[in-house]
């Protein structure tokens, strides 16, 4: 799906939030191309230093669940 905006859609997306005072205390772009690539995308987020100090486990479910518990 290379050029039709993606990016720009995200970018934004995250100008609207900012301006309406809402803020992130991360962005992870995750590759949604196959399971391999999804799999690997939360095993990356997995080795955040903020996700590894709370010791989250390294699987897409733990990692689903470390995000949903952040405030």
């Amino acid at each position: 799906m290379g050029g039709v905006g993606k990016t720009q859609i995200c970018l934004k997306f995250i100008e609207k939030l900012v301006s309406n005072h809402c803020h992130f205390w991360r962005i992870f772009w995750i590759d949604s191309m196959n399971a391999e690539t999804l799999t690997n995308g939360f095993s990356s987020i997995a080795d955040d230093f903020e996700a590894k100090s709370k010791g989250i486990e390294k699987s897409p479910e733990g990692v689903l669940r470390w995000l949903t518990a952040t405030q």
